[in-house]
């Protein structure tokens, strides 16, 4: 009967990997594991010869991942996720069966397609999705989206998303074929956004549109729901429409976008930060935002 071989990849050079893929620094890699630099440095050297290929590069005074590392960062972030909700689901520990997060309500309206995404990576978890305004809201909040940074000295935050407005309308009635015709046609107004369609049309150089008449909305998810049932062409955060458009409920007539001048951030407790299914969210939004799935 042959002998099963022993599982020899370094794991310890692999977590120190992870880290310093995470955050392209072997210095705050080596805080976050509580080591030295030069013992980061060593691990990934382990690595590098276990692998037999280079997983970073240096660029000018930092560090950026090699082609093979990008590949092996995000396999590596998947398995090491997987162990953790295997630890998870053995040690059965309430504290850590139930992930409280909270968003804005238009922050929610992209938030909940990938809260999906990261509940089918980590099953022992059970998300609860709850409304917050600002950092006032968070007590019982794990971690939130905001469109605000955490000044509290008690909150870590970290931005996430730039927000930028494109008009939006069903893709079943009167979809405008040019700038004249957007401008002639009922346009839905925002009042958390009073100067979108002015900025809008003077980003598309268009001298022709005066007034801007129309219905105006409190509610972002109203008037998002309005150009949905082809009451006219909404100008909305792109964040916000981008199920939408994929799911064919709307359609973006023109590309051009332009910037709200808000910002969106990722918000946690310090005390917190070290719970596994905190850091297990925060990663995964992180990692997204960093790829540019945000945008």
């Amino acid at each position: 009967m042959p002998v099963e071989k022993p599982f020899r990849t370094p794991l310890n050079a692999v977590r120190a990997f992870e880290c310093a893929a995470r955050a392209l620094s072997y210095t705050r890699a080596a805080e976050e594991l509580g080591v030295t630099q030069g013992a980061v440095s060593r691990q990934i050297a382990t690595l590098e010869g276990y692998i037999g290929q280079p997983l970073f590069r240096r660029v000018g005074r930092g560090i950026a991942l090699t082609f093979a590392g990008e590949r092996y960062a995000s396999e590596v972030r998947d398995a090491l996720a997987s162990l953790e909700s295997a630890s998870a689901r053995i040690m059965r520990r309430p504290d850590e069966a139930v992930l409280i997060v909270g968003a804005t309500a238009i922050a929610s309206r992209w938030l909940i397609g990938r809260l999906a995404e990261f509940q089918r990576a980590h099953r022992a978890l059970s998300v609860h999705l709850r409304d917050v305004a600002s950092t006032a809201d968070l007590h019982g909040i794990d971690i939130a989206v905001l469109s605000e940074p955490a000044q509290e000295p008690s909150l870590e935050s970290n931005e996430i998303l730039r927000e930028r407005l494109i008009p939006v309308c069903s893709p079943e009635d009167n979809v405008p074929a040019n700038l004249t015709a957007l401008a002639k046609g009922t346009l839905l107004h925002l009042t958390a956004y009073p100067d979108a369609w002015a900025n809008w049309f003077a980003a598309a150089e268009f001298k022709g549109a005066y007034g801007f008449t129309g219905p105006i909305f409190d509610d972002a998810a109203l008037a998002i729901e309005a150009a949905i049932q082809g009451q006219g062409v909404a100008i909305a955060p792109a964040h916000a429409v981008e199920s939408d458009i994929a799911s064919g409920r709307l359609v973006a007539p023109f590309q051009l976008s332009v910037s709200s001048g808000r910002r969106y951030h990722l918000a946690w407790p310090k005390a917190k930060g070290r719970l596994q299914k905190v850091r297990l969210f925060r990663d995964f939004i992180l990692a997204a935002s960093a790829s540019g799935r945000l945008e």
